[in-house]
This record gives structure tokens, C-alpha cells and sequence, in this order.
């Protein structure tokens, strides 16, 4: 059976969206993959800035990577999985239509991530960074070579977004109990992000032959968007006595704007994936507030 990435000109509405342009400048982030490692490395500044917390250069450098190792060798392996014909996302016609770039990234990626952390780390830190990396790896086979047990145990977001968030904090040393508590709802929204997503890109998992919280329990759509708007209101009762008010309220804000993007069906299904993830930036703004402060 001849595969998307084989014969990528084949695939989908390929033929009616020739090169780069089906890519909106919205897409262009979550096509190279650059997505989640931008959003690991912001929310890693706003919980260390938050508690005191310093994450040496190293470290940030290190997430960033191996987020983005993880996400192309991720990305990579749905492409080559396709059959040819099937519908495909934006992020899936362009790693097909570019895998040449991937087969160099991936390796190039792993040699030089490989090098920091087991060279620049320190061993606190790598020795957690190893026991989330091999959770990670554990989940990828099971996704790829195993993709019916979420049919029978449909928690793939959930795990997805609370291994994005381990890891993504993983170099900050807090133990105080709203630091935790934080940590908690930030893996919350990161698999609300995931759930979120399932649910736009339902009819294209069908086709796909993929299995995830939509395709398991279509009665249940709606549950993304209303479980946003309680982790947002739960963030923000968090905020009035907090002193790690900046996180609540970045939270309160990205729950906000992903339940209302549950509601933007106006939107093309790869422009909304790719804003699902833009709207975690929300951190972003802080730096804001302390320079007119």
C-alpha cells in the first residue's frame, strides 16, 4: 500500500491546494513543528519568573529541542502512516511534501539535544527529564503501533497534555502547594488544548482510521469547551489570594479564548488547530504589564 509521504502530490485535497498554499501565516508555526516548543519555553519562564525559580540557559535550550524532536519525529511518523488518498490536514500535506527536511531535522535535532543534556544538565534535572522522555517514548508506540487501545481507554489527550506539561516544568525544583496546584491546572489546559483539537478534527481522524476522544465519544463534543470555561473560572477564584497570580490569570485567559474558539466553526478546521496553540501564549502579555506598571 503506497503511503502519503511516498507520493505526496496524490494525497487529499492536495490537488486542489498546490505547493505552500494551503498554509495561512496562522499555520506556518504548527506546520514546522515550532508550536509546542515556543509554548513549552513560555510557560517555563512564567512558572519559574512566578516562584523565584532561575531555569540556566541550557535548560530552556533543552526543552526547546527536545520538544521539537518529539513533535517532527511525531509529525513524521502520522505522515508516513497515511494510505494515499485520504483526507489530510495543512501540517500533514506539508511534512509529506517536504520529508526530505524532516529525514535531515529529526537526527540533526537528537544528535545536538543529546549532547546538551547529557552534558550541560544538571542530574536532578536529567534524571526526571529521562523518566518523562521514556513515558514519551512508551506513549509514541503505543500511538503508532497500538492506536486502538484509545478506543478502549480514551485518555490520549489527557496523557498528552500532562507529559507536555511535565516536561515542560520539569527543571523547576517547587514543591509549595500552589506552584503544585498550578502545575496541575496547566496540564489541564494543555489536554483541554488536545481534547479540543480531537474534536475539530474528528472527521478527519475517521477517515484517517485514527482513534481519539471524538472518535471514541462523539456524544460528548461539547465537553472541551465546557470544561475550559470551568478551568477558567477555577483559575481565576485561584488568582484573588494567589501570589502566583500571573499564572492564574494567564490560565483564566488561554481556557477563555480556547472555549471560545470551540465556537468559532467560521474558521477553517487548520487555522483553528494552529490558533489552539497560539492562544497558550498568553504569557507572552506579562512582560507587558511590568514595563507600564
Amino acid at each position: 500500500m503506497q503511503r502519503l509521504i511516498d507520493v505526496p502530490e496524490t494525497i487529499g485535497e492536495c490537488k486542489k491546494v498546490p505547493d505552500h498554499q494551503g498554509l495561512s501565516p496562522l499555520t506556518w508555526l504548527s506546520a514546522i513543528c515550532l508550536d509546542a516548543p515556543v509554548v513549552a519555553v513560555t510557560w517555563q519562564w512564567l512558572f519559574a519568573s512566578a516562584v523565584g525559580a532561575v531555569v540556566a540557559l541550557p535548560n530552556r535550550l533543552a526543552l526547546f529541542l527536545t520538544a521539537w524532536l518529539i513533535y517532527s519525529a511525531d509529525r513524521f511518523a502520522d505522515c508516513a502512516s497515511i494510505p494515499v488518498g485520504t483526507s489530510t490536514s495543512a501540517r500533514q500535506r506539508f511534512c509529506a511534501k517536504h520529508h526530505a527536511i524532516w529525514v535531515v531535522l529529526i537526527p540533526l535535532l537528537m544528535v545536538v539535544d543529546s549532547i546538551i543534556c547529557l552534558t550541560l544538565i544538571e542530574p536532578r534535572t536529567r534524571v526526571i527529564g529521562s523518566a518523562i522522555a521514556g513515558a514519551i517514548a512508551i506513549y509514541l508506540a503505543l500511538n503508532h503501533f497500538a492506536g486502538w487501545i484509545w478506543q478502549r481507554l480514551p485518555v490520549k489527550e489527557m496523557v498528552v497534555g500532562f507529559l507536555f506539561a511535565s516536561g515542560t516544568l520539569a527543571p523547576i525544583n517547587c514543591t509549595e502547594f500552589r506552584f503544585v496546584v498550578s502545575a496541575i491546572l496547566f496540564g489541564i489546559l494543555c489536554s483541554l488544548n488536545c481534547l479540543s483539537i480531537s474534536v475539530w478534527e474528528r472527521d478527519l481522524d475517521v477517515a484517517q482510521g485514527k482513534e481519539s476522544f471524538a472518535t471514541a465519544h462523539p456524544q460528548l463534543l461539547w465537553l472541551p469547551q465546557a470544561a475550559c470555561l470551568g478551568l477558567g473560572g477555577l483559575a481565576l477564584c485561584m488568582a484573588i489570594p494567589n501570589e502566583i497570580r500571573a499564572i492564574s490569570l494567564c490560565l483564566t485567559s488561554s481556557a477563555t479564548l480556547l472555549a471560545f474558539l470551540n465556537e468559532a466553526n467560521s474558521l477553517r478546521r487548520d487555522e483553528r488547530v494552529a490558533l489552539a496553540d497560539i492562544i497558550l501564549l498568553t504569557p507572552l502579555v506579562v512582560p507587558l504589564f511590568h514595563l507600564f506598571a
